[in-house]
């Protein structure tokens, strides 16, 4: 495992997609930074509490995605819907092409 990672979070959920990125030691760390780091207001506006997120998180934790390299997924559902959560170890060099 690899220290202080960067991780790319992907939140989809009823046609909307949100994107997040914290630096943590793991996934399921970068899942909880990213959710202690949601305002109240983004929330409102994404129509999700973040009692149900934090259920959907804690309940599996991050799963590996077969073939894939530092991918992972959680997911859940809610009255509104799905909620599908990616999450990826995040190289942190830039592309400036």
């Amino acid at each position: 495992m690899t220290k202080n990672r960067l991780y790319t979070i992907i939140l989809d959920y009823k046609g909307g997609t949100y994107i997040g990125q914290n630096h943590a030691d793991s996934a399921k760390e970068a899942l909880a930074r990213w959710l202690s780091g949601i305002e109240d207001q983004e929330l409102a506006r994404w129509k999700i509490t973040r009692d149900e997120l934090l259920e959907i998180v804690s309940s599996d934790g991050p799963v590996p995605l077969r073939d894939c390299t530092n991918v992972w997924c959680t997911s859940g559902s809610t009255k509104g819907g799905l909620v599908l959560i990616n999450v990826i170890a995040t190289d942190q060099s830039t592309d400036d092409r």
